[in-house]
């Protein structure tokens, strides 16, 4: 479908019923196309389209792109599913990806990652790609469950750009949301 310019591709997936294949869910992905017209490769995403706001909770467990290795979703309780889903970096330098964040026009100061891990961990949050701007190095206490760790930002940009997290440390680290205030 083409919508004020630009295409989409429309599709389905069982990523909310994995052992039952009967329900789906939507997906949507933007299309982007080479200079002689061919459509390049979509590569399918949990995140979908449109712009997130940086002052906003940032699912990134509905991520753009994903390192190949160490990085995984999993739901933060198997009992109760209502909780939704968190992303797990397993290993160091494994990250996630997640585009189209709207940083706005006003300097950002602190982010929030609401985390946990077994043993303290160390995340960065990078814009573009996983060596990209380093915003900010984010501690992630030990404990048993999901709680805020904050940071103050050490550079900042504003506009629209891709949000990208990395795991510093030796130790897994669990993810639910991360969040930029001002």
């Amino acid at each position: 479908v083409e919508y004020k310019n630009q295409w989409y591709l429309f599709y389905h997936h069982n990523d909310y019923s994995p052992k039952f294949d009967k329900n789906r869910a939507v997906r949507v992905d933007s299309l982007s196309f080479n200079a002689d017209g061919s459509i390049n490769k979509v590569i399918p995403t949990l995140r979908g389209v449109g712009v997130s706001s940086a002052l906003k909770n940032i699912e990134v467990d509905r991520y753009s792109a994903l390192s190949e290795k160490g990085t995984s979703i999993a739901l933060i309780d198997t009992v109760n599913t209502f909780k939704g889903w968190k992303t797990i970096l397993q290993t160091k330098a494994s990250w996630v990806k997640y585009n189209t964040v709207d940083f706005g026009n006003s300097k950002l100061k602190t982010v929030q990652v609401q985390a946990s891990a077994a043993k303290p961990g160390i995340v960065e949050i990078r814009l573009g790609s996983p060596e990209g701007l380093l915003l900010a190095e984010v501690n992630i206490p030990a404990g048993s469950g999901m709680a805020p760790a904050s940071a103050k930002l050490k550079k900042y940009e504003k506009g629209i750009k891709n949000l990208v997290v990395v795991q510093k440390g030796e130790n897994p680290v669990e993810i639910d949301w991360v969040k930029f205030s001002n």
